[in-house]
């Protein structure tokens, strides 16, 4: 069984970004994304494609997914649809549920045979290069 290393980083203040405000710099905290981001249902996974662009989602994000955890409405899902994975906003329309991308390119799905939820997005890493 994977067992994760508890990270801790300092939390060392508050950025602006709007308005340029003071430089100060204080450590406040230290914060474990273990605690902070992970629980113990957790995975990860890629993200490939950009129907969630507009959630600020992008290709190659990494999210995080809480399995199990029962979607409310406006939460972003992972699902099997069809025997094929997705991410998207969950909706409930008439009783029946349908995902909705976060891209005007991309159509909403509503299932047809078959629909798992898999899980709830928790918190999205993008890395700068």
């Amino acid at each position: 069984m994977y067992s994760p290393s508890v990270l801790t980083w300092p939390f060392v203040g508050t950025i602006a970004a709007g308005w340029p405000s003071p430089a100060e710099e204080e450590l406040l905290d230290t914060i474990s994304f273990d605690d902070w981001l992970i629980q113990d249902s957790s995975f990860m996974l890629k993200v490939t494609h950009n129907a969630m662009q507009d959630a600020g989602i992008h290709e190659n994000d990494i999210i995080i997914v809480q399995r199990g955890k029962q979607p409310r409405l406006g939460d972003i899902v992972v699902a099997e649809i069809d025997s094929k994975w997705v991410l998207r906003y969950y909706q409930v329309e008439n009783k029946q549920i349908a995902l909705y991308p976060a891209n005007g390119m991309y159509e909403v799905l509503r299932p047809q045979e078959s629909l798992t939820m898999i899980g709830t997005v928790t918190a999205c890493i993008r890395k700068y290069y």
